[in-house]
C-alpha cells in the first residue's frame, strides 16, 4: 500500500477558517478511501497537482472540506 501524509481542513461555516488535523495512512485507492469517509450527500472535485499531491474539495451541506493527500516516500 502507498503511504500519504494527510491534511483534512474543515472550514467554519461562521468565520471561514480552516480547523486542521494531520495523519498519515496506506492505502492504494484515494478516491474510495475518500468515499469511505464522507457522506453519501456530499459533493466533490479532485485537484491533481504538480508535486504529485492530491487535492480533494468536499462540500456537504454547505460545509467545504479540503483532503490533501501528500506521498510519502
Amino acid at each position: 500500500m502507498k503511504k500519504y501524509e494527510l491534511i483534512h481542513e474543515v472550514y467554519d461555516l461562521c468565520n471561514g477558517r480552516p480547523d486542521s488535523k494531520i495523519e498519515e495512512i496506506e492505502t492504494d485507492n484515494l478516491d474510495e478511501y475518500l468515499k469511505s469517509q464522507i457522506s453519501k450527500a456530499s459533493t466533490y472535485e479532485k485537484d491533481e497537482r504538480d508535486d504529485d499531491s492530491v487535492l480533494y474539495t468536499v462540500m456537504t451541506n454547505g460545509q467545504k472540506e479540503n483532503y490533501t493527500f501528500s506521498p510519502i516516500s
